[in-house]
């Protein structure tokens, strides 16, 4: 019987294949710890009211409020709110979050239920990632807004990412139109950050090293013809950019 072995061709192979051991290790252990909180988020998400009078009606129990703003989103000239949910957490762990959007209404005073991810900021409690938020931010803007994620690894491994999502109202999909991310090993110093657009397919790559500011930059594209939601999204863990 033949067996198949992986041949290594480089540099660039031996890091991917670290990348990705040190990926699959902290999964494991966000996974394992997160899955039951995780059936109490998607119960929560799912029961959610469509319309309500005020905003805090739109909190479902449990919750609370630690992030406001406000944007007129579908530009129809009423301010709308985007809300940054938390449940309350025990010390050291990252917290569950929801992000929620509501438009406000026309014909009276109140909100639309627009779009909601429980997953995308992730969350755990054995202490492998550090609070995404601690470092991260919301900026909204008429039509749409931007969330910036800190993710780094609490233990076994010195990478350290920046995330940028980028999203636009378009009908009822908040779609993620661009994504960046930064990435520096905090040993090496070497970076890899990569830059998507989702509506032209551009992508770059660079890497190199912030000591010697030596860089290598690499284009290409990828197809767009699917259009991803707001709603749709899973946790920036394990976020893969380039799925097609």
């Amino acid at each position: 019987m033949q067996h198949f072995v992986p041949q290594i061709s480089g540099r660039a192979d031996v890091d991917r294949i670290v990348r990705l051991a040190v990926l699959a290790s902290a999964i494991a252990m966000i996974s394992c710890n997160a899955f039951a909180q995780g059936l109490l988020i998607l119960a929560a998400s799912s029961s959610l009211p469509a319309a309500s009078a005020t905003v805090e009606l739109l909190v479902p129990e449990g919750w609370m409020i630690e992030q406001r703003h406000d944007a007129d989103f579908n530009r129809d000239g009423r301010a709308d709110v985007l809300l940054l949910l938390r449940q309350p957490n025990g010390e050291g762990a990252v917290p569950a979050r929801m992000l929620l959007v509501a438009l406000a209404t026309a014909e009276q005073r109140g909100y639309l239920l627009s779009a909601t991810n429980a997953r995308l900021v992730p969350h755990e409690s054995s202490g492998a990632l550090e609070d995404p938020m601690a470092d991260g931010e919301i900026k909204v803007r008429p039509g749409g807004f931007d969330l910036k994620l800190g993710m780094m690894s609490g233990a076994g491994s010195y990478m350290s990412s920046t995330m940028r999502y980028h999203f636009r109202l378009e009908g009822t999909c908040f779609r993620l139109t661009g994504f960046d991310r930064a990435e520096t090993h905090r040993a090496t110093l070497e970076i890899r950050d990569l830059s998507v657009n989702y509506l032209n397919g551009a992508v770059v790559e660079t890497t190199g090293n912030e000591q010697s500011q030596v860089t290598q930059v690499r284009r290409k594209h990828i197809s767009t013809r699917t259009r991803r939601c707001l709603s749709e999204l899973g946790s920036a863990w394990t976020f893969d950019p380039l799925r097609p």
